[in-house]
C-alpha cells in the first residue's frame, strides 16, 4: 500500500514540477550533507564518491518528478532519497568487484592479443561484426542496451528513460532486443 507524501512534501514536489529552482535547490541541499556522512560511514567510501552519488540520485529523483512518475512512495521524501542512493552505492561496489574478478582474465586476454598478430586481427573483425550488428537492431534497442549494459541503469530508471508504463516491460523489451541479436549471430553461424 502506497502513502502519499506529507502536504509539505507534495508541495516540494508540485513547485519542482512547476519549475520553481529554488524548490529544486532546496531539496537538493536539505540532505546532502547528512547523505555524504553517512555513506562514508557506513559504506566507507570516499567523499567525493558520496557526493558522486548523491548528485545521481538527486537527478534521478528530479527526472522522476519532472516527467511525473514521483507522485506517491512509501516512505518520507528523505528515506527514498537514501534509498536509491544506497543501491548507486552498491553499483559502485559491484562494478569493482567485476572488475577484480574479471581483472586476470582480461589482462591475460589482452597479453595474448598483443603477441599473437593473428589473435589480435580476429578480434579486431569480431570487434567489427559486433558494431555493425549493432547498428541493425533499431535505435530503441541501441537505447535499452546501451543504457542497461554501459550506463548500468536498473529496470526501474530504464523504464522512466524509455518511458515504458513498468519495469517488466522495459525487461520484455531488453530480452526481444537480445533475441534480435542471437537471431542475427545464428543466420552466419547457420550458412557456415
Amino acid at each position: 500500500m502506497k502513502v502519499s507524501f506529507r502536504k509539505s512534501e507534495k508541495e516540494i514536489i508540485s513547485d519542482i514540477r512547476e519549475g520553481n529552482s529554488k524548490a529544486m535547490e532546496k531539496l537538493y541541499l536539505a540532505h546532502r550533507k547528512e547523505f555524504v556522512s553517512w555513506s562514508i560511514g557506513k559504506f566507507g567510501i570516499s567523499e567525493d564518491d558520496a557526493l558522486d552519488h548523491y548528485q545521481d540520485t538527486m537527478t534521478i529523483i528530479f527526472e522522476k518528478i519532472m516527467n511525473g512518475s514521483l507522485t506517491e512512495i512509501e516512505s518520507s521524501l528523505k528515506t527514498y532519497i537514501f534509498s536509491i542512493g544506497k543501491n548507486k552505492v552498491r553499483q559502485q561496489f559491484d562494478e569493482a568487484a567485476r572488475k577484480e574478478k574479471h581483472g586476470d582474465g582480461l589482462q591475460e586476454h589482452y597479453r595474448f592479443l598483443a603477441e599473437d598478430s593473428d589473435a589480435a586481427v580476429i578480434f579486431e573483425e569480431a570487434k567489427n561484426q559486433t558494431s555493425n550488428l549493432f547498428q541493425t537492431i533499431g535505435e530503441g534497442c541501441k537505447e535499452i542496451l546501451k543504457l542497461f549494459y554501459y550506463e548500468k541503469k536498473s529496470m526501474s530508471e530504464i523504464a522512466d528513460i524509455m518511458g515504458h508504463k513498468s519495469e517488466g516491460v522495459s525487461r520484455t523489451t531488453k530480452k526481444r532486443c537480445l533475441e534480435k541479436i542471437r537471431s542475427q549471430i545464428k543466420k552466419p553461424l547457420a550458412n557456415g
